[in-house]
């Protein structure tokens, strides 16, 4: 028993002069990675996904993700980068290139003798949020807008909360992003 104490106490004081420090990688590649397992549970994947949301409910949007470097030395999380940029051009990263920004603008207004009427936008642009482009557009509806719609990676995704059709405006922003295995997930919808 005193020699197990003796080696417990011998192991507490040299473990940290044979400690390797721990390298981070900038929070673009832990967006990155995080993504590629579908935002699994954890620390470090949980602030990812909440920079990731951070990034796009400002105005002007930011990307959801930048240029992911190996840190050439420590770094914190969300800390600066370092060298050795990831090419994300090439087939291994085709799922990361799927990643889409939806947009949504909503208005509810009503006419001087006519009933109650709906407009209601969808635009979707790429991971840059860069070549933007329409995917819905209706103006003047007698009906609010659906439930959902198909994007245009096949996925179902919810329009935004059925309470903002009764406000005079509404718009929201969400992330559509795939895993490395092609499975399509995607955020909530965030007012802004």
């Amino acid at each position: 028993m005193r020699i197990l104490v003796l080696r417990l106490i011998l192991s507490i004081l040299t473990l940290p002069i044979f400690a390797k420090v721990a390298r981070a990688y900038d929070m673009d590649c832990a967006i990155m990675l995080c993504m590629a397992g579908g935002f699994p549970p954890g620390a470090v994947c949980s602030a990812a996904y909440a920079e990731m949301i951070r990034r796009i409910t400002p105005w002007p949007v930011r990307p959801p993700f930048g240029i992911c470097t190996y840190a050439a030395m420590p770094v914190q999380t969300g800390g600066p980068g370092g060298k050795g940029e990831v090419d994300i051009s090439t087939p291994d990263y085709g799922w990361l290139r799927r990643t889409r920004v939806l947009w949504f603008r909503g208005a509810s207004y009503k006419d001087d003798s006519g009933p109650q009427k709906w407009d209601w936008s969808i635009h979707s642009c790429d991971f840059e949020n860069d070549n933007c482009h329409v995917l819905f557009q209706v103006f003047r509806s007698r009906t609010p807008w659906p439930v959902g719609f198909v994007s245009e990676n096949g996925q179902t995704i919810p329009y935004p909360d059925t309470e903002g059709r009764l406000v005079p405006f509404h718009r929201a922003v969400m992330v559509e992003f795939g895993d490395h295995a092609g499975v399509m997930g995607h955020s909530a919808w965030f007012a802004y």
